[in-house]
């Protein structure tokens, strides 16, 4: 009896705390969404504010992971990151923050990264889809990821923010690889290979009309970035709209609501340029 009536108080809170997402959702899709399991990898500025998205809809298991801690440049875009939180972990800081919206909603985190292909297949191991927000230039980490992912028969996706603007690619485990859309061999041996680089152009296929260098000064920035002696700039709007692109693709992969947009097409939306489009990477 007494644990018919924990049962039931579990229920009525969930119930309310989710109510106003019905309407646009059902009961029924409410229901899946707390059922769903999605892994994240990368709690930054995309990922950590898409694990907020995600558990404010109502997901209700996360894998969640990242090595790093906050620190100052962070706090221009980065959910949960603060001046008091500087120097703790991403993913402990963001399972913390994640509790407190939703104490029913069953959250993993991991501090170590993906290192190896089992790290990977672990990480997803009890998931319905993993979106990949690690930061650039891990493209040994991705590859390993998406490989678990297709090994498991689970979508994989990625979202990026470039300026004021976001593309999201979603693999379907039976389409494309990540190395096919990425240029290289699907049977590329990641150990063998001593660095493994991707033309920017391949990640993003768009640049934004304001991202032309209008100056010496800027020219020098962007080749630098291109050529990985810089972080990328990055802001708070491009990040959030990431990060709610990468939410609405994934609630719709969980509940099928219209098609999936799968690679080798990506889509991209840019607030600036007043740009939207679903177009083929290849």
């Amino acid at each position: 009896m007494r644990c018919d009536k924990q049962h039931q108080v579990s229920e009525d809170l969930y119930r309310t705390i989710f109510s106003r997402n019905i309407g646009f959702f059902t009961e029924s899709e409410q229901e899946m969404l707390r059922r769903a399991s999605v892994a994240i990898a990368g709690m930054g500025g995309v990922g950590g504010l898409l694990a907020e998205r995600l558990t404010r809809l109502g997901v209700g298991k996360l894998n969640i992971l990242d090595t790093e801690s906050f620190e100052l440049s962070n706090l221009n875009r980065q959910f949960n990151s603060t001046i008091s939180n500087l120097g703790q972990n991403k993913a402990e800081a963001t399972f913390k923050h994640l509790k407190d919206i939703n104490p029913q909603a069953k959250i993993s985190l991991c501090k170590t990264g993906i290192r190896t292909q089992t790290d990977a297949s672990v990480f997803v191991s009890d998931c319905d889809l993993v979106i990949d927000e690690m930061e650039f230039g891990l493209f040994r980490e991705s590859i390993l990821l998406q490989r678990a992912a297709r090994q498991k028969g689970i979508y994989y996706m990625f979202a990026i923010d470039v300026g004021f603007s976001a593309l999201v690619v979603i693999f379907d485990p039976k389409g494309i690889t990540l190395e096919e859309y990425d240029g290289l061999p699907s049977d590329i041996d990641l150990d063998s290979v001593e660095e493994l680089k991707i033309p920017l152009e391949k990640v993003c296929p768009i640049t934004p009309s304001y991202a032309a260098p209008v100056s010496p000064e800027s020219e020098k920035i962007l080749q630098e970035i291109i050529a990985g002696e810089r972080q990328a700039s990055t802001n708070g709007i491009g990040v959030g709209l990431a990060s709610i692109m990468a939410a609405n693709e994934a609630m719709n992969i969980i509940l099928r609501k219209r098609d999936i947009v799968c690679a080798p097409r990506y889509t991209y939306l840019d607030l600036m340029d007043r740009q939207f489009l679903i177009a083929s990477a290849l």
